[in-house]
């Protein structure tokens, strides 16, 4: 729980971090090599790259650079690969907001950062901690990325199956360790499903 906690909400921190301002800029510049069409498709095509595709460059890569098994290098992974659900989710919602509540900051001396901080941001939360909540699921609930690149660094999801393997797939030490694995994120997701909701159809 504890490996498993820290992975998933520190990378869903850093993808909330870097992935926010990619929003917004997506949303209110236009950019021309590449165009923010293509810029858009492709952080879209990041979550279409199957895993398994990237685990054995990422694989070489961490033990060249001696971040194997470690945390660090699991969250650095893992960030890499839900960032895209906040910058497409949050960018629609970004545009979808009247521009002219950043334009009448401006007029009162603020400039695109405090705009950003101040007006773009919280008038956005529900699709906040909608991609946060989708981003934070995806992150707890990975297998193969842990799997591949961690020995000892056991997250829940290599719980369970450790736990299925250890006591001959018994039913029900299977299932108490399956519904600790998804009792978190469903709890969060209850809480939040004002949010979601919202969130989600507020880009629609």
């Amino acid at each position: 729980i504890y490996n498993s906690s820290i992975i998933s909400l520190v990378s869903t921190g850093l993808a909330l971090v870097i992935g926010l301002p990619a929003a917004y800029a997506l949303a209110r510049f236009r950019f021309r090599f590449p165009p923010n069409k293509d810029l858009t498709i492709w952080f879209i095509s990041q979550r279409v790259l199957p895993p398994a595709a990237a685990v054995v460059p990422f694989f070489v890569i961490w033990n060249a650079l001696g971040i194997y098994d470690t945390k660090l290098g699991l969250i650095i992974v893992h960030t890499t690969f839900i960032m895209p659900f906040v910058i497409v989710i949050v960018r629609q919602t970004f545009l979808d907001l009247p521009i002219e509540l950043e334009e009448a900051a401006m007029v009162d001396g603020a400039n695109h950062l405090r705009s950003f901080l101040f007006i773009a941001i919280p008038l956005a939360i529900p699709a906040i901690v909608a991609s946060s909540l989708i981003m934070f699921s995806f992150a707890w609930n990975e297998y193969l990325i842990v799997f591949a690149l961690s020995q000892f660094q056991e997250t829940l999801p290599l719980y369970v199956r450790s736990g299925g393997l250890n006591s001959g797939f018994h039913f029900g030490g299977l299932a108490v360790r399956t519904f600790i694995t998804i009792a978190i994120p469903m709890s969060l997701a209850i809480l939040a499903q004002r949010y979601i909701v919202q969130g989600l159809t507020l880009g629609a």
